[in-house]
């Protein structure tokens, strides 16, 4: 096959014969749009290319183009713009935008209406690699987020130096420091931060790779890939603003219902927005916001020595399990 050829142009005649398929499966997984979407395109690379490897950063093209032939005259339109994978810069010991970093940005992006209502003011990414996800989220919002402010972090130099050029090819502006996690800021920024956005390094490994320059700190993650979680989980809650929102990458072995657990017990709700499942791990975006009644509940039981009631944990649980069953991921259409 030639290699010349451009992808979208090779995909083309497979996009109508899937996507009305599509249409008819969608009935059956309502809430699954964005998910079925993702195995849609896998099948259409796999019809067009085979067994050849194809550029996973067009797939995610290709995947965002589904959405708009499927989906005409729903909530996503062709302004809905995000980071364009040929204008991201890279750097041997920078992560390159991949699988988790699209499930994350695809969650932000099924999420953009309510973040709208939000009406952030300061916006943060903890761990901002490449910077594909912080322009992708300076680009959804775009101007309807008029006055808010960016900021994003990360403890490689390199990775700021790439997310500055990335954010220049897209021309856009957040302010970046070279920084663990929040280290510094915590309070400059204490209660004032209205959405964190964070892709942790998650990866379960050896705790002595934990922390390493270069490109190593982006994956490694400790015993059960939480080590780096734990310590990031405390330094949201400083940051977050009262009405304030989390959305953080988790793999299943970083077990995220005993993490929903850990934030509920300090007042917080949650839910699965995005689950996608691929060949090496099992991927949730997590969602984050604080719940009054949760608070009032655990203070109760603290009070009365009661148990802390488990149903959103137990409902995030099922979630899990119920995304598992399906093999591909979920959007929970709730209002938060």
């Amino acid at each position: 096959m030639d290699e010349n050829v451009n992808f979208q142009e090779k995909a083309a005649s497979a996009i109508p014969h899937f996507s009305i398929n599509y249409r008819f499966n969608v009935n059956l997984i309502p809430t699954s749009w964005s998910n079925c979407l993702f195995d849609l395109s896998v099948s259409i690379c796999f019809q067009v290319f085979g067994d050849q490897k194809f550029d996973v950063g067009c797939f995610h093209d290709l995947n965002m183009i589904l959405v708009f032939i499927v989906m005409p005259g729903n909530s996503f339109e062709m302004s809905y713009k995000i980071a364009q994978i040929r204008l991201v810069s890279s750097h041997p010991e920078v992560y390159e935008p991949c699988d988790d970093s699209f499930a994350l940005v695809d969650a932000l992006l099924s999420d953009r209406n309510n973040l709208l209502e939000l009406k952030p003011m300061l916006c943060m990414e903890v761990g901002c690699g490449s910077g594909y996800v912080i322009t992708s989220l300076m680009l959804m919002l775009g101007e309807e987020a008029n006055g808010a402010q960016f900021i994003a972090t990360d403890i490689n130099h390199h990775a700021i130096r790439v997310t500055q050029e990335t954010m220049e090819a897209h021309g856009v502006y957040a302010e970046l420091i070279n920084t663990d996690v929040a280290s510094g800021l915590e309070n400059r920024l204490a209660g004032s931060v209205d959405l964190l956005v964070v892709n942790p390094p998650y990866v379960p490994t050896p705790e002595d790779e934990v922390g390493r320059e270069g490109i190593a700190s982006a994956w490694a993650g400790g015993e059960n890939g939480r080590s780096v979680i734990d310590k990031i989980l405390p330094v949201a809650e400083k940051l977050l603003s009262k009405r304030g929102w989390l959305y953080m990458v988790t793999l299943t072995a970083n077990n995220p219902s005993q993490i929903c657990r850990q934030m509920m017990k300090k007042g917080y709700a949650s839910k699965i927005v995005v689950q996608r499942s691929t060949v090496e791990e099992s991927l949730h975006i997590i969602k984050f916001w604080k719940d009054n009644d949760i608070e009032a509940d655990t203070n109760d039981a603290i009070t009365n020595s009661k148990a802390v009631p488990l149903g959103i944990v137990d409902s995030v649980r099922l979630q899990i399990q119920r995304l598992s069953f399906w093999g591909s991921s979920d959007i929970n259409t709730t209002t938060n």
